[in-house]
């Protein structure tokens, strides 16, 4: 019974002194297995609710807002847009209407919104006038600008860039003084600025 075991044990000594090298292949397949799976679970993207459907983190839209600035900063708004009632002109003495608002003060005008500009004329009645062009169909119009413009047609301007000067140039508001008369379109017909300008803020 004692030379059986013997044996026995022999054998599984020589067993595992022939097969070393495989035993230690097999062994390190199993270890490398291992690593890889745990990697994998490790590195799963998070599941959450919706039967365990892979949930996205929500696409937040860029705020395409346009910014929007006064044409003039500490300026005091004069004469508002009127086109449902005549109102005074005082310079012409004349009741009519009057597309536009009139910021009245001394100062750097700047473009509204970003656009590019479609003309810059010199009139009798109007004095120095930029005209700017942007998206949405809308059109700014300057009057009453210093001899002094900073733009020319073709130029591409952003909201806040000095397109001029106030002055008393556009001969039909004289008795206002230094101002801009601003007037704005949209799709060719004339609008209230006050619907687009933040008139809320400091003027």
């Amino acid at each position: 019974m004692k030379t059986y075991q013997s044996q026995t044990k022999d054998k599984k000594k020589n067993f595992f002194a022939r097969h070393k090298y495989a035993i230690a292949v097999v062994v390190s397949v199993l270890v490398i297995a291992a690593v890889i799976t745990l990697s994998v679970v490790f590195t799963l993207p998070e599941k959450k609710g919706n039967g365990g459907a892979v949930i996205d983190p929500p696409n937040t839209p860029a705020d395409t807002t346009p910014t929007v600035v006064l044409p003039m900063k500490n300026a005091e708004v004069g004469m508002e847009y009127s086109d449902q009632k005549l109102v005074l002109w005082e310079t012409l003495d004349l009741w009519q209407w009057h597309p536009a608002v009139d910021f009245v003060g001394s100062g750097d005008v700047v473009a509204v919104l970003d656009g590019t500009v479609k003309t810059v004329e010199k009139t009798t009645i109007d004095g120095n006038v930029v005209t700017i062009e942007h998206d949405d169909g809308y059109v700014s119009v300057y009057k009453s600008l210093g001899s002094e413009v900073t733009v020319k047609a073709g130029d591409k301007v952003k909201a806040g860039d000095k397109i001029g000067t106030s002055s008393t140039s556009m001969m039909s508001e004289l008795k206002t003084g230094d101002h801009i008369h601003f007037e704005l379109k949209k799709n060719g017909d004339y609008v209230d600025p006050a619907t687009l300008l933040p008139l809320d803020q400091d003027k």
